[in-house]
């Protein structure tokens, strides 16, 4: 069983979520626990990223994470809607 972290940009990210929001997202989340690997591998630049998804009510969101598989860790980096959520976790690695 692996552990969920969130890294200081991930807490910010996270917080701009609405409450009911942030709740989904931990419970969808508990799938990374279990399967680490359960979100899609993203490709180009952010090719050591996964991106897990999940909807709450009517709209998409996505989980920006990486693995570290020594330390038994799901590390989450950025939670945002899908809408610029791509052009955002560039900004944040670059």
């Amino acid at each position: 069983m692996y552990k969920l972290v969130v890294t200081p940009s991930g807490k910010r990210s996270l917080k701009k979520l609405p409450y009911g929001v942030r709740k989904d997202l931990l419970k969808a989340a508990s799938v990374l626990e279990m399967n680490p690997y359960a979100g899609e591998k993203l490709s180009g630049s952010l090719h050591f990223l996964y991106s897990f998804h999940f909807k709450s009510g009517n709209v998409d969101y996505r989980l920006a994470y990486t693995v570290e598989q020594n330390q038994k860790l799901v590390i989450v980096h950025f939670g945002h809607t899908r809408e610029n959520f791509y052009d955002k976790l560039r900004r944040l690695f670059q």
